[in-house]
């Protein structure tokens, strides 16, 4: 579940990093983007699982629940981020 839900994070992060201009604020606010869309997709995993079975959807949903645990602390350090730039934070 961990990769698919990273999917989008991952994707965008490894492509801005590898442009040869830094990463930019707009760049760290649209990576946070792309984790936010992959929480979403996480949740659909979890009642898909379900469907196909209870115990797979039971140990998606701790995966998504302890996601879940993390999203203030990378919420936080994607503003620190963006501070150290002098950029708006992510909302």
């Amino acid at each position: 579940m961990g990769a698919l839900a990273g999917c989008q994070t991952s994707n965008y992060v490894s492509s801005a990093a590898t442009d040869g201009n830094g990463i930019t604020c707009t760049e760290i606010s649209q990576a946070f983007s792309a984790y936010k869309q992959d929480r979403q997709s996480a949740d659909a995993w979890t009642q898909l699982a379900q469907l196909i079975s209870p115990t797979a959807g039971n140990y998606a949903d701790m995966g998504v629940q302890t996601a879940a645990r993390y999203y203030e602390q990378i919420k936080g350090t994607t503003n620190l981020a963006l501070a150290v730039r002098g950029c708006q934070p992510v909302q």
